[in-house]
């Protein structure tokens, strides 16, 4: 019983006091972990950028791999302009719509979403350019972004109910809030005495919407109905996307579509090449940038619990000058690296909470907190700081006793 309790002491003796040195002397032990905890910290912003920005391609190509696009013939660009025809002619318009109704493969149809759109330039805002986007309460508030179209988020007040399909109500843009109401996104509360005037009629702002970008942040919906009744367009849509029930069905669908003379259709893969582009570069930086921040950490975090270490060499000197065997001394050191690393971790889950909204709107992708990632973070730097306190003790463990006293001075 004697030789386990006295190996079990060997064995917990240098993890104690390892654990205990962390703290010894508290300039080097701040030192080391303020930059253990900025390192791992950005580093988990990084591969949550990374991560984030490959989760965006992925949403957007399932959401559009069975939706089809269809807009006025001649028209360019997500906003639908240029395909005005003449008197007579045929009009991309509700006609359009009920024509998709009565195709074949319509069966295959489980949405269909009809949008019409018109510029407004306030005289009052230099280069105040936004779109009024009338649509039917329930489709989805597509926005019009730098490259695509954006899904809308509500961020305060409520999105369009069924009951609101003939109500002077509106859903606002952040960014038109901000400039053309002077009204903060995250002010909920002022929403019940906001309202805009178009056309001479007033609209209740129920809803504020955001999509990460400022072009895309300045927009008006508006129930169709209202719409009509505010601009006169008559029948005419700007824009009609198609839901179809599988993948497999998209090709059939797409064909009877191309038949409406009025109408282009836009597929999936025309749909998304540019956002994919835009992106999938997005992507690549962002995993090259966590590439490059791991391996300057690593060369970070090594080198400072080296040079940290290094100045301990008297001490595994004294060490072994007692008795302590190779196996306890790095066993001791390791247990001291792994210490400031813990109280590294904690640091670095502030510093990624910290500055997460304020990066967040610079790469263009939401940054939440992620365990999953952090953790991989700080496994990581926690196997560069054992590896760091290492270097020193394996030198030490090459000198005499005499010659590691003499080492450090």
């Amino acid at each position: 019983m004697f030789p386990r309790d006295m190996n079990l002491a060997r064995l917990t003796g240098p993890i104690v006091r390892g654990m205990r040195n962390a703290l010894r002397s508290r300039a080097r032990a701040s030192a080391v972990v303020l930059l253990l905890a900025g390192v791992t910290g950005f580093l988990t912003l990084a591969i949550q950028a990374a991560f984030a920005t490959r989760q965006q391609i992925a949403t957007l190509e399932s959401r559009v791999r069975t939706q089809i696009e269809l807009r006025e013939a001649g028209a360019f660009g997500t906003g639908g302009f240029g395909g005005d025809k003449p008197a007579g002619e045929e009009h991309f318009s509700t006609d359009t719509l009920e024509r998709v109704r009565r195709l074949s493969s319509a069966r295959h149809l489980v949405r269909l979403d009809e949008y019409v759109y018109t510029p407004q330039v306030d005289a009052r805002s230099k280069n105040a350019y936004a779109m009024l986007i009338g649509l039917r309460p329930g489709s989805a508030l597509r926005a019009i972004g730098e490259v695509d179209y954006e899904n809308a988020r509500i961020v305060a007040g409520r999105t369009f109910y069924a009951e609101d399909a003939g109500a002077a109500v509106a859903i606002v843009g952040r960014l038109y809030a901000e400039q053309r109401l002077g009204v903060a996104a995250a002010n909920a509360a002022a929403l019940e005495q906001l309202d805009l005037a178009l056309g001479g009629r007033r609209l209740q702002v129920i809803g504020v919407y955001s999509t990460g970008n400022d072009f895309g942040d300045n927009h008006v919906f508006v129930p169709i109905e209202v719409f009509r009744a505010v601009f006169n367009p008559g029948k005419k849509l700007s824009k009609i996307f198609v839901t179809v029930d599988s993948v497999a069905n998209v090709e059939r669908v797409v064909a009877e579509l191309k038949t409406l003379p009025e109408a282009d259709v836009v597929t999936a893969p025309e749909a998304v090449s540019t956002a994919r582009t835009t992106l999938g570069s997005l992507a690549l930086a962002s995993a090259i940038g966590a590439a490059l921040l791991f391996a300057v950490g690593a060369v970070l975090i090594v080198s400072i619990m080296a040079l940290a270490m290094r100045e301990r060499l008297p001490e595994i000197g004294t060490l072994k000058a007692i008795g302590a065997s190779n196996h306890e001394i790095a066993l001791q050191f390791v247990s001291e690296a792994a210490a400031l690393s813990a109280l590294a971790g904690a640091g670095a889950i502030a510093v990624a909470a910290g500055f997460a909204p304020l990066l967040a709107p610079a790469l263009g992708v939401p940054l939440q907190a992620d365990l999953g990632v952090a953790l991989l973070a700080f496994l990581g730097s926690l196997a560069f700081a054992v590896l760091g306190s290492l270097y020193p003790v394996t030198v030490g463990w090459k000198l005499r006793p005499v010659e590691a006293l003499r080492a450090g001075t």
